[in-house]
């Protein structure tokens, strides 16, 4: 546990500054041209994900640690995978990586006011959270990160650009490891978790996919915006939820929603990508 909670941090600024590599000023500017779109996408990634969370966790009884690690799931940024997936299947990855990137940005806004919300509506006594310093730390490894990440990608292109790929395989490692370490950390567990909580990660898919087919569907007409909307609601970002619950709780039984989601999720791609290359 004082493993995730020392280097976590460290690798998510890494992952998050890799993150702020792919977002260009003209990508940006296009996409805020035509902001439908971007707009439709933030409302369900800071808006409606989190509402599905709460929902889940009044519809299934479960310990106050793993209503924890299932409102941490869907409060954060996407994975940075979602922007690789939303290539995949020839979506719109401009408006992939500007929700990714501008979800991160607010984050330490937008997670800190959640997490507060959910001590309220929880009475969790085992939850203290100081806003204002959980914020500023949020804020020193997601958002300023991310920015810096953003800054250095137009100011120096001719520089960044041909790294960025060797980067991004960094930062999929440094993602893998923070989840294969926590998910080693509770190996003993593991059966027992995976029936605690793999009906509640199924239900957690299946409530975000079928819910934002069907707003996509209806506000959103280009097919690009679509599954790239699709994809980053339904690929959470794991690693960072392990780190940021390591940051309030003694115990990584928190993690056991947010690990198994993990799995999860990527069973649901890989049927969505396949659906798609049948249908293109």
């Amino acid at each position: 546990m004082e493993f995730v909670k020392l280097i976590g941090p460290f690798g998510t600024v890494f992952i998050m500054f890799c993150l702020g590599l792919h977002l260009s000023y003209e990508d940006f500017f296009k996409i805020i041209k035509k902001p439908n779109d971007l707009i439709v996408g933030l409302i369900i990634q800071i808006l409606l994900l989190p509402i599905i969370g709460l929902a889940i966790i009044h519809v299934y009884p479960m310990r106050p640690e793993f209503q924890l690690g299932v409102f941490l799931l869907l409060i954060l940024p996407s994975a940075v995978m979602s922007n690789y997936s939303t290539k995949l299947v020839d979506g719109n990855v401009a408006l992939s990586i500007t929700l990714t990137s501008l979800a991160a940005l607010f984050s330490f806004i937008t997670i800190a006011v959640y997490l507060n919300l959910f001590s309220l509506i929880f009475a969790a006594e085992n939850f203290n959270l100081n806003l204002i310093a959980f914020s500023i730390k949020i804020f020193l490894f997601i958002s300023l990160p991310t920015l810096l990440g953003i800054f250095l990608r137009n100011k120096f292109p001719n520089y960044i650009i041909p790294k960025k790929f060797a980067l991004d395989r960094a930062a999929l490692i440094v993602f893998m490891f923070i989840i294969l370490y926590a998910i080693y950390t509770e190996r003993f567990n593991l059966g027992q978790y995976f029936r605690d909580t793999g009906l509640i990660s199924f239900s957690i898919a299946f409530s975000i996919v079928l819910v934002v087919y069907l707003m996509t569907s209806i506000f959103i007409n280009e097919k690009g915006s679509q599954r790239a909307i699709r994809i980053e609601a339904l690929l959470q970002n794991g690693a960072m939820g392990i780190v940021v619950g390591a940051q309030i709780f003694d115990s990584l039984i928190y993690i056991t929603p947010i690990a198994i989601y993990a799995l999860v999720q990527y069973i649901f791609l890989m049927f969505y990508i396949i659906n798609i290359k049948m249908k293109d």
